[in-house]
Protein backbone atom coordinates (compact mmCIF):
# COMPACT_ATOMS: atom_id res chain seq x y z
CA UNK A 1 0.00 0.00 0.00
CA UNK A 2 1.31 3.51 -0.72
CA UNK A 3 2.54 5.43 1.92
CA UNK A 4 -0.51 8.25 2.02
CA UNK A 5 1.88 10.81 3.97
CA UNK A 6 3.52 11.43 0.30
CA UNK A 7 -0.16 11.23 -1.30
CA UNK A 8 -1.19 14.83 -2.50
CA UNK A 9 -5.09 14.13 -2.11
CA UNK A 10 -3.42 13.54 1.79
CA UNK A 11 -1.28 16.13 2.10
CA UNK A 12 -3.11 19.39 0.89
CA UNK A 13 -4.01 21.47 3.43
CA UNK A 14 -5.69 25.28 3.61
CA UNK A 15 -2.79 27.56 3.94
CA UNK A 16 -3.09 31.08 4.70
CA UNK A 17 0.15 32.58 4.65
CA UNK A 18 2.19 33.61 1.68
CA UNK A 19 4.97 35.15 0.22
CA UNK A 20 3.38 38.44 -1.50
CA UNK A 21 5.89 39.31 -3.14
CA UNK A 22 7.06 35.88 -4.70
CA UNK A 23 4.70 35.62 -7.94
CA UNK A 24 3.42 32.67 -9.08
CA UNK A 25 4.97 31.97 -12.78
CA UNK A 26 2.10 32.00 -15.12
CA UNK A 27 2.87 28.62 -16.50
CA UNK A 28 1.90 27.12 -12.88
CA UNK A 29 -1.71 29.49 -13.08
CA UNK A 30 -2.19 27.87 -16.47
CA UNK A 31 -2.32 23.97 -15.30
CA UNK A 32 -3.80 25.05 -11.87
CA UNK A 33 -6.79 26.45 -14.36
CA UNK A 34 -6.45 23.34 -16.76
CA UNK A 35 -6.49 20.64 -13.38
CA UNK A 36 -9.92 22.64 -12.87
CA UNK A 37 -11.20 21.98 -16.49
CA UNK A 38 -10.49 18.60 -15.65
CA UNK A 39 -13.02 18.00 -13.61
CA UNK A 40 -16.48 15.83 -13.80
CA UNK A 41 -19.77 18.09 -14.52
CA UNK A 42 -23.49 16.78 -14.64
CA UNK A 43 -23.99 16.43 -18.37
CA UNK A 44 -20.30 17.56 -19.17
CA UNK A 45 -21.56 21.12 -19.45
CA UNK A 46 -18.50 22.24 -17.93
CA UNK A 47 -20.15 25.36 -16.63
CA UNK A 48 -17.37 27.02 -14.45
CA UNK A 49 -15.62 30.40 -15.16
CA UNK A 50 -12.56 31.65 -13.68
CA UNK A 51 -11.53 35.34 -12.71
CA UNK A 52 -8.05 35.46 -12.35
CA UNK A 53 -6.37 38.51 -10.33
CA UNK A 54 -2.71 38.92 -9.88
CA UNK A 55 -2.60 42.38 -9.68
CA UNK A 56 -2.00 43.76 -5.92
CA UNK A 57 -4.07 46.79 -5.97
CA UNK A 58 -7.17 44.60 -7.33
CA UNK A 59 -6.77 41.55 -5.21
CA UNK A 60 -6.84 44.51 -2.19
CA UNK A 61 -10.20 45.78 -3.90
CA UNK A 62 -11.90 42.95 -2.99
CA UNK A 63 -11.16 43.23 0.99
CA UNK A 64 -13.93 45.80 2.13
CA UNK A 65 -16.28 43.37 0.37
CA UNK A 66 -16.52 40.73 3.18
CA UNK A 67 -14.44 40.21 6.06
CA UNK A 68 -13.44 37.14 4.91
CA UNK A 69 -11.96 37.91 1.10
CA UNK A 70 -9.10 40.05 3.81
CA UNK A 71 -7.32 36.58 3.73
CA UNK A 72 -7.12 36.86 0.41
CA UNK A 73 -4.57 40.11 0.33
CA UNK A 74 -2.08 38.13 1.60
CA UNK A 75 -1.73 36.20 -1.55
CA UNK A 76 -0.19 37.43 -4.79
CA UNK A 77 -2.77 35.27 -6.84
CA UNK A 78 -6.28 34.96 -6.40
CA UNK A 79 -8.92 33.07 -8.58
CA UNK A 80 -12.23 33.78 -8.47
CA UNK A 81 -14.55 30.63 -9.29
CA UNK A 82 -17.56 30.97 -10.91
CA UNK A 83 -20.46 29.25 -12.03
CA UNK A 84 -22.54 29.97 -15.35
CA UNK A 85 -26.13 29.60 -14.69
CA UNK A 86 -27.13 29.64 -18.39
CA UNK A 87 -24.90 26.62 -19.21
CA UNK A 88 -25.51 24.92 -15.88
CA UNK A 89 -26.97 21.48 -16.44
CA UNK A 90 -30.51 21.84 -14.73
CA UNK A 91 -31.80 18.80 -13.18
CA UNK A 92 -35.73 17.85 -13.07
CA UNK A 93 -36.75 20.30 -10.34
CA UNK A 94 -34.63 23.22 -12.72
CA UNK A 95 -32.77 23.87 -10.18
CA UNK A 96 -29.10 24.37 -11.81
CA UNK A 97 -26.40 21.48 -10.46
CA UNK A 98 -22.99 24.13 -11.04
CA UNK A 99 -22.72 24.32 -7.71
CA UNK A 100 -21.52 20.61 -8.03
CA UNK A 101 -19.33 20.96 -10.73
CA UNK A 102 -17.71 24.29 -9.53
CA UNK A 103 -16.99 22.73 -6.25
CA UNK A 104 -15.25 19.69 -7.86
CA UNK A 105 -13.09 22.14 -10.16
CA UNK A 106 -11.98 24.16 -7.21
CA UNK A 107 -11.00 20.82 -5.16
CA UNK A 108 -8.98 20.20 -8.38
CA UNK A 109 -7.04 23.82 -8.19
CA UNK A 110 -6.62 22.95 -4.58
CA UNK A 111 -5.12 19.59 -5.39
CA UNK A 112 -2.78 20.80 -8.56
CA UNK A 113 -1.15 24.27 -6.44
CA UNK A 114 -0.46 21.98 -3.69
CA UNK A 115 1.52 19.43 -6.00
CA UNK A 116 3.45 22.42 -7.55
CA UNK A 117 4.31 23.56 -4.45
CA UNK A 118 2.24 25.97 -3.69
CA UNK A 119 -0.35 26.87 -0.74
CA UNK A 120 -3.71 28.04 -0.92
CA UNK A 121 -7.04 28.31 0.48
CA UNK A 122 -10.42 28.27 -0.22
CA UNK A 123 -12.51 31.27 1.47
CA UNK A 124 -16.34 30.17 0.21
CA UNK A 125 -18.48 33.08 -1.29
CA UNK A 126 -21.83 30.52 -2.39
CA UNK A 127 -24.55 30.81 -1.25
CA UNK A 128 -24.16 33.92 0.60
CA UNK A 129 -25.74 36.74 -1.20
CA UNK A 130 -23.74 38.93 0.10
CA UNK A 131 -20.16 37.82 -1.25
CA UNK A 132 -22.20 36.90 -4.61
CA UNK A 133 -23.40 40.45 -5.23
CA UNK A 134 -20.02 41.91 -3.63
CA UNK A 135 -18.14 40.12 -6.13
CA UNK A 136 -20.78 40.60 -9.04
CA UNK A 137 -20.84 44.41 -8.63
CA UNK A 138 -16.96 44.94 -7.76
CA UNK A 139 -16.50 43.03 -11.37
CA UNK A 140 -19.25 43.87 -13.45
CA UNK A 141 -19.91 40.40 -13.19
CA UNK A 142 -23.27 39.57 -15.47
CA UNK A 143 -26.22 37.99 -13.34
CA UNK A 144 -25.85 34.78 -14.46
CA UNK A 145 -22.30 33.84 -13.74
CA UNK A 146 -22.43 33.65 -10.02
CA UNK A 147 -19.15 33.84 -8.12
CA UNK A 148 -18.56 30.76 -6.11
CA UNK A 149 -15.14 30.74 -4.11
CA UNK A 150 -12.68 33.08 -4.22
CA UNK A 151 -9.36 30.60 -3.83
CA UNK A 152 -6.03 32.69 -2.52
CA UNK A 153 -2.77 31.30 -4.00
CA UNK A 154 1.02 31.60 -3.32
CA UNK A 155 4.36 30.65 -2.27
CA UNK A 156 4.25 30.03 1.88
CA UNK A 157 6.14 29.10 4.53
CA UNK A 158 3.99 26.88 5.74
CA UNK A 159 3.92 23.49 4.60
CA UNK A 160 1.04 21.23 3.27
CA UNK A 161 1.85 18.07 5.50
CA UNK A 162 -0.29 15.36 6.20
CA UNK A 163 -3.08 15.49 9.37
CA UNK A 164 -5.22 12.00 9.39
CA UNK A 165 -8.32 12.76 9.39
CA UNK A 166 -10.09 9.50 9.12
CA UNK A 167 -13.06 8.58 11.44
CA UNK A 168 -14.10 4.81 11.13
CA UNK A 169 -16.97 5.72 12.66
CA UNK A 170 -18.48 7.77 9.75
CA UNK A 171 -18.34 4.52 7.77
CA UNK A 172 -21.31 2.82 7.11
CA UNK A 173 -21.56 -0.56 4.92
CA UNK A 174 -24.51 -1.48 3.72
CA UNK A 175 -26.99 0.01 6.27
CA UNK A 176 -26.99 3.13 8.80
Amino acid sequence: MENIENNIIFTRRSIRSFIKEKKVENEKVELILKAAMQAPSACNKQPWEFLVLDDANIIESIAPIDKHYALSVKAPLVIIAMGNEKTSYKGDNGMPWFPLDVSAAVQNMLLEAASLGLGSVWIGTYPDEKRIKGLQNHFNIPEHIIPFAVIAIGYSEDSNKFVDRFVKEKVHYNKY
